[in-house]
């Protein structure tokens, strides 16, 4: 079987750390209450690290994607492609697919064959 690999977020890959994600790791090793604490524990870790990273302005910048316009929703797709399971990539590969087809129709109908027709 084919495992989809599924990239972290970028506000994930600030808030977590390689620490957290061996601690979530273990959870499904241990007896329901020491899930139970761990998990709760790894949870408390991300929220508290996501709150510091907003108290300080000068992350603010990492969270915004340098050179994608905010005009571009197909760059937000792909993005957001890379952080789902197949189940989702493929509504999301069939939304991009339909908004191409949108475009490509704008343009045909923008420049009709044969020129221009006073």
């Amino acid at each position: 079987m084919e495992q989809d690999f599924i990239a972290r977020t970028a506000l994930d890959e600030m808030v977590e750390s390689d620490r957290n994600q061996m601690l979530k790791a273990m959870i499904p090793y241990l007896p329901p209450s020491g899930q139970r604490f761990l998990s709760m524990y790894a949870k408390t870790q991300e929220l508290i690290n996501t709150m510091t990273l907003f108290q300080n302005r000068s992350y603010y910048p990492d969270m915004q994607a340098a050179s994608v316009s905010v005009n571009d929703p197909m760059e937000m797709l792909q993005d957001i492609r890379k952080c789902c399971g197949s189940q989702n990539r493929r509504q999301i590969d069939q939304i991009t697919n339909l908004m191409a087809t949108i475009q490509m129709m704008k343009i045909m109908n923008e420049n009709p064959p044969g020129g221009d027709n006073p």
